[in-house]
């Protein structure tokens, strides 16, 4: 008996990845040269103190949840399935990126002008316009499975 054929292995190349790849290392030096000429702000040891916590709370936490929900959502109807991951997906990128603004962060008396909105309630309005699209899709697509073929 013969043995399948091995996959080619499949290795990055083409003009778009390579091109891609410049760009990515350009606007990394870019920022890197960036927070080294204002480390007085920046402050480098604890900027890499942060992103080493981040990499490490997002392998820890994060994916781990990402994968509980993933999991926990499988007893779904198929037609709920993918609109309720993409809405969880949503709902937490939205609160992770405007918590700080939410919690109010950076306000300061002497400044009035600086986080002026009412941010918690405005998120809370994204997040109900998200689960109503949400809700509208898995109606539609239900209604599609439901409808008898011919």
């Amino acid at each position: 008996m013969t043995e399948p054929a091995a996959a080619p292995r499949r290795t990055p190349s083409g003009p778009f990845f390579w091109t891609c790849l410049v760009a990515g290392a350009g606007i990394v030096g870019y920022g890197l040269v960036g927070a080294w000429g204002d480390r007085a702000d920046t402050h480098p040891a604890d900027l890499a103190v942060w992103l080493g916590g981040a990499g490490v709370a997002h392998d820890a936490v994060v994916a781990p949840a990402v994968i509980v929900v993933a999991l926990g959502t499988r007893w779904l109807p198929r037609a709920a399935r993918l609109p309720v991951r993409l809405g969880l997906a949503l709902t937490a990128l939205l609160t992770v990126l405007f918590w700080p603004v939410v919690r109010g962060w950076g306000r300061s008396p002497s400044v009035p002008s600086a986080l002026p909105l009412e941010y918690g309630r405005n998120l809370l309005v994204v997040l109900a316009l998200i689960w109503l699209v949400v809700g509208a899709v898995v109606t539609a697509r239900w209604r599609r499975e439901r409808r008898p073929a011919g």
